[in-house]
């Protein structure tokens, strides 16, 4: 999985899938019949309680090991997914953004949800940034080693520089090594528990009743960018995926701007 350039996360997660079928039974997975091994998946839903989606990690990881590790597709074929419950995305007005901001209690809180809002990065990129990873010539931040190991540069805007500057002389200083530095460790970065207990407590004094995380924040990036007239493939970019199918999600949230009329014989014949 290193050597496919599997992000660490997801090497994690099969591993420690794999880990817990052998610990449960004491041996080897291709030892196990297939109907262990739906009894071991039925006893981490029900008896542990783990989700749906937490399940399906788990046989995506068994999967992977039977087809790629010991070539058992005879196991592959008949360990069933299970059903994952989908869920609306939430995706943010302009006025609930305004009153998210509004009701920040500092500055760091105030920079997390700008920067959320206006550069649609992941939890996990937000708490790895560094202040040398900022262009303020040109607006641009580098996001390195994101999902599936690669970077790319998102843009950001004056309102966010503003807040950049006020966060740093908050502080006293622009920070060393790491933007969002610990409450509690100094020259250590906040974790990403701690920028999602940040949001709650935020969402909580807005008095919002919607379901808001820090990825919220980017679901309502995409969403406003695309209403804002921004282009579908530059979404992608900006959003870090692999796939365009991924970006057009949120097409259906979108309402795009209504183009000029085109006459598309008239184009040809005066050109």
């Amino acid at each position: 999985m290193s050597l496919a350039n599997n992000a660490f996360a997801t090497r994690r997660s099969y591993i420690r899938g794999i880990r817990a079928l052998m610990c449960h039974f004491q041996r080897l997975p291709e030892d196990c019949s297939v109907d262990e091994i739906k009894a071991f998946l039925v006893f981490q839903k029900e008896q542990l309680n783990f989700s749906s989606s937490t399940v399906n990690l788990r046989v995506c990881s068994l999967k992977h090991y039977f087809r790629h590790v010991v070539h058992r597709l005879d196991l592959v074929v008949k360990i069933p997914n299970p059903r994952i419950q989908k869920y609306d995305t939430e995706i943010l007005t302009l006025e609930e953004i305004k009153l998210l901001r509004k009701v920040c209690r500092d500055m760091r809180q105030l920079l997390i949800v700008s920067l959320l809002y206006d550069t649609g990065i992941r939890v996990r990129e937000i708490v790895r940034l560094r202040p040398s990873d900022f262009d303020k010539h040109i607006g641009a931040i580098a996001i390195r080693n994101s999902k599936g190991n690669k970077t790319r540069v998102v843009n950001y805007g004056n309102q966010l520089r503003d807040t950049l500057n006020k966060y740093c002389k908050a502080r006293g200083g622009v920070p060393a090594n790491t933007l969002l530095e610990s409450y509690n460790e100094k020259d250590k970065p906040l974790t990403k528990r701690g920028v999602q207990h940040i949001v709650r407590e935020i969402v909580k004094r807005s008095g919002l009743k919607k379901r808001i995380s820090p990825h919220t924040f980017r679901h309502s990036f995409a969403v406003h960018y695309l209403n804002s007239g921004g282009s579908l493939f530059h979404l992608q970019h900006l959003l870090g995926h692999k796939d365009l199918t991924t970006t057009l999600h949120y097409l259906k949230h979108a309402q795009l701007p209504e183009g000029k009329r085109i006459s598309l014989l008239d184009l040809l014949l005066e050109s």
